[in-house]
């Protein structure tokens, strides 16, 4: 009887023949032995090369063997072809594009055209159906293994999502290996999760331990899932318990933090707005309810300063069009605010009434104006600096764009007092708002003051949507949703006071943010406001009021 041959006898004839394939592929000569051969290999031999992929292979593998597992692998004249997903053709028939399995390019033909076929080819590489739960574990296992850290991430994650225990041999064998410790810390916690739903009964104590110790969302639903399946036993069901006890005061603690975030990124928003206001409302007497609008404008500019970067800046630059957009918004949306000022506003000083509906009258002819240039919804394309986010703890991320807005915020904050208290700009405006006749007879142009002031409040607002689109499409219509709150962050803070927008903007913010998971968002603000009138009936000059001459005006 003759004896059954090793896989790589079989196949050396093969690798021998394609060896500058494999060495031009990257992927070891020993895994390309083994693809070529799957089909001629008998059951014994296939296993053996499963076993190969498992311990020698990467993430390359996986397509082809999904393909292979498909039944959309071609071995063509010695070369690995995947058939991708079908795609129309010239003649609107449906054709296979052809790809490189071990590069995952477009297969070419000897003019260097890439290759379509109408139909599945006659050397196909069809999976024995015995084998395809065997390739789908080796499938599981090659993908824990990507050099890419976040793919790698999601593949263990998801593994424990599955609770699948034909991988933990080989996530346990990636924590033996000391990963990184991102990675070993999503290694702990999907091992864990795995064991305390297939272990023994001492691996599911020890994992409901090690779980605990994670506090993370996707443990506390694992030992949910535990408790359900083996509550009824007293050790596993307190253990259970008390490890979800541990995993709800974590979570408690983390949403708490995650709220102070979210209502400091709402609060610095509010704040941009407001500080506008706190010129034009607060020291002008100008009630602006176009302000919104100005914000609007501001975003739009952004907009359209990321636009020609795209087209008429080289992309390697693209990332740098927010330091353009940023001087941008400001001007435009200042230089618009002077105009207004010129043409409607100097003629209804002291009239509040009058201003309010000129400039909600102005509000309409803004947005209606802006809606026929560019349309109702737009989004801008973010840098690549303000994608991502940062964890700072288990279930506690905060995301890089809310990151920058609260720097960005505190920046502009900053700038605006130095203006304000320490130039000769902030001394003539303070000078004008405290005494206008005396101020005009000393010298100063008030009418000159007024016009700038006018247009450092709307610059203000252009900067607050200027950062918006970051995180938020854009339409114009947007400023209708944050001019009442900052209208009610500088009533709340006091007239006219920074330190009064700072901490009123602060506080709106966490207000929301703290009330909103308890009720809707409608009626969430309906309570926010509630609150800020009764504090108003208590004290109505704000937190922060004026005292001496303004005190008396």
């Amino acid at each position: 009887m003759m004896s059954r041959k090793p896989y790589h006898i079989i196949l050396l004839g093969l690798a021998l023949t394609f060896v500058p394939w494999a060495s031009a592929s990257g992927m070891s000569e020993s895994l390309i032995q083994g693809l070529l051969g799957l089909s001629a290999a008998d059951e014994g031999q296939r296993q053996q090369i499963y076993d190969l992929f498992q311990r020698q292979g990467d993430e390359t593998l996986v397509p082809i063997l999904e393909a292979y597992q498909s039944g959309l692998l071609e071995n063509r004249n010695g070369r690995l072809v995947i058939y991708g997903p079908r795609v129309q053709g010239p003649s609107k028939q449906k054709l296979y594009p052809l790809l490189d399995a071990l590069t995952g390019k477009p297969f070419l033909d000897e003019n260097g055209k890439e290759l379509f076929s109408e139909s599945l080819g006659a050397t196909m590489m069809h999976a024995k159906r015995q084998d395809r739960k065997v390739i789908s574990s080796v499938i599981k296992v090659l993908s824990l293994q990507s050099s890419d850290p976040q793919k790698r991430m999601a593949a263990i994650v998801a593994a424990g999502d599955r609770a699948d225990a034909s991988v933990l041999a080989a996530l346990q064998q990636q924590s033996r290996a000391d990963p990184p410790g991102e990675i070993a810390k999503v290694l702990t916690e999907s091992i864990a999760r795995i064991e305390v739903a297939t272990g023994d009964k001492p691996a599911k104590i020890r994992a409901a331990g090690i779980l605990a110790a994670t506090g993370s969302q996707r443990a506390a639903s694992s030992l949910h899932k535990a408790l359900a399946a083996d509550g009824k036993d007293p050790q596993l069901g307190e253990a259970y318990e008390r490890a979800l006890q541990r995993i709800q005061r974590y979570q408690m603690i983390a949403k708490f933090v995650q709220n102070l975030f979210s209502g400091l990124s709402l609060g610095s928003i509010l704040i941009l707005m407001a500080l506008g206001l706190a010129v034009i409302f607060g020291l002008m007497g100008v009630i602006n309810m176009a302000h919104g609008e100005f914000m609007m404008l501001g975003a739009f500019t952004a907009y359209v300063v990321c636009e020609l970067f795209k087209r008429y800046v080289p992309a390697e630059a693209f990332n740098y069009y927010f330091v353009a957009a940023v001087p941008a918004a400001f001007l435009v949306t200042a230089a618009t605010g002077w105009v207004c000022e010129w043409a409607l506003i100097r003629h209804l000083y002291g009239r509040p009434l009058e201003t309010l509906l000129a400039t909600w009258g102005l509000s309409l002819v803004m947005i209606q104006a802006v809606r026929v240039l560019f349309g109702d919804t737009l989004a801008l394309t973010p840098p690549e600096w303000f994608t991502g986010s940062w964890e700072v703890a288990q279930d506690v991320v905060f995301p890089l764009n809310r990151l920058f807005i609260i720097v960005f915020c505190a920046c502009c904050a900053g700038m605006f007092y130095v203006l304000i208290q320490k130039t000769k700009l902030g001394l003539l405006l303070r000078a004008t708002v405290q005494d206008r006749d005396t101020a005009s007879s000393l010298g100063v142009l008030t009418r000159r003051v007024d016009g700038i002031t006018f247009a450092l409040g709307t610059g203000l607002a252009g900067l607050a949507g200027c950062v918006i689109p970051l995180y938020d499409k854009i339409n114009p219509g947007m400023g209708q949703g944050y001019v009442v709150d900052s209208f009610m962050v500088v009533v709340l803070g006091g007239l006219g006071k920074l330190v009064g927008v700072i901490v009123g903007g602060v506080g709106l913010g966490f207000l929301t943010k703290f009330i909103e998971p308890f009720l809707q968002a409608v009626y969430g603000k309906a309570v926010v406001l509630a609150m800020i009138v009764l504090f108003i009936q208590w004290r109505p000059a704000g937190m922060f009021p004026s005292k001496g001459r303004l005190a008396d005006e």
